[in-house]
This record gives structure tokens, sequence and C-alpha cells, in this order.
């Protein structure tokens, strides 16, 4: 009798956008839709052609219920029935390119699959001296809690398994914009097999980042506090 094989998985590529005509016409082209199962545009009330576009291309749109981004895409994870979900911002800052090796990580058997501007060669060409500098803080307060090497806690460019966001420590967690620092962390906390890949972030196109970043970096903050307590103290805040 011969040995049962493992079903292949499956893997859902989100594109969270707000008024991302520019990015999504330079980088939906571009993308090897074969590469994904599921593919949803998790829209935010765009009113610049995004919707339409994302329509011509054959993608399949969802409006946002609620506000925030942590919401739409938890929201959308939710939703979908695939067993990874691929993040993927259309401002430009991820690379279609490097969508190739993330999935083929993924297909590897990891948990988590992270593309790191700070591995190796790898560089941000969006950050800027405050949002730099609470990258490597937040990375480093994020190591701790991990037996795996994290260079890169925050970026929105990572593949994971959808059962991590379906933790029963993930919701009670997710205060804020801090979606994927918490996917870092529960992998963290659970001893998930995690892996990075290297790969740059270009500048945005089109339009300013939407990021409060003193506000998201102090509900960053708070969410490692927790994942410190859970970790160390048995405590969930």
């Amino acid at each position: 009798m011969s040995a049962q094989t493992s079903p292949r998985p499956t893997i859902a590529l989100l594109i969270p956008t707000l008024n991302e005509i520019a990015g999504l016409r330079a980088t939906i082209p571009f993308i090897d839709l074969s590469l994904f199962d599921e593919i949803i545009v998790v829209d935010g009330g765009s009113r610049d052609g995004s919707v339409e576009y994302a329509l011509e291309k054959g993608l399949k749109v969802v409006k946002q219920t609620r506000l925030g981004l942590q919401n739409a895409i938890y929201d959308a994870v939710m939703a979908l029935t695939s067993d990874y979900i691929v993040e993927f911002s259309p401002d430009g800052n991820c690379k279609p390119d490097l969508l190739p090796e993330l999935v083929a990580k993924l297909r590897e058997g990891y948990d988590m699959v992270v593309v790191s501007r700070y591995l190796g060669h790898a560089q941000s060409h969006d950050d800027h001296l405050v949002s730099a500098f609470g990258n490597w803080f937040f990375t480093l307060l994020m190591k701790p809690l991990s037996r795996f090497p994290i260079t890169d806690s925050l970026t929105i460019y990572r593949g994971y398994k959808r059962s991590i966001v379906l933790d029963p420590d993930f919701l009670p967690c997710l205060k804020g914009p801090v979606l994927e620092p918490l996917v870092t962390g529960i992998c963290a906390l659970r001893n998930l097999q995690v892996a990075e890949i290297p790969g740059d972030e270009p500048k945005r196109i089109g339009g300013e980042t939407k990021r409060g970043i003193f506000y998201n970096g102090l509900v960053v903050l708070l969410m490692i506090a927790r994942m410190y307590a859970i970790k160390f103290f048995g405590l969930r805040l």
C-alpha cells in the first residue's frame, strides 16, 4: 500500500487598497496570479479608479467594512479558506518578482515567511530616520520572545498560515495597527517554523504613506508588552 501524501496547501494573495491606482498599475501586471488559489483585493473606499482597475484585471474585490487596515486584513483572512495568506501592498513597497520565492518557501512547510528589508544586502528605500529607528527598535524588542532570527518584525510583505490568526491569543492582542508584528509575536510564542528571505523595499508609488508613525509605534510597543506578559508571566493583559 502506498503511503498517503499530504494535500497540497492552498495559498491566498491578499491586497489591501485605498486609492492605490498608480501602484496597482505598476505591480498587478507583474504578479504571477497562477501562484495563488485565491486572490482578493480589500478596498477601503477608493475613489481613484482602484476598484475598477482591479475588476478589469479579473481580481475579486470586497469592500472593507471596519475602519483600520488591521481590521480590513483580519476580516479578509477570516473570510478566506486557504491554508496560507500572503499579504501584498500595492503601493510599490512590495516587489512582485519576490512572490515566487516567497510562495516556494511557504510550500517547504514554514509557518511564516517574511520578506525582510534588512536581511543580507536588502534595504529599504522608503525608510526615513524615524521609521528606520522604529523598525530596528521593535525588531530588537521582539528577539527575546523567539528562538528564530528576526530581522524585520513589522513589514506587511509576508506569508503565513491562516491558523496563526485563529490562535486564541491573537484577537485579544489585535489592538490597533499591529497585525503583522502580532503574527511574528504569535509565531514566537508558539515556537513556530519561520524563515526570512531578503528583499528590497522600493519607495512607494503615488501619494503619501497612510501610516501614523508615532501612534503606530505606541500600539506596537503595547502589543509587544502583551507578548512579554504572556510568554514570561502567563498574563493576558
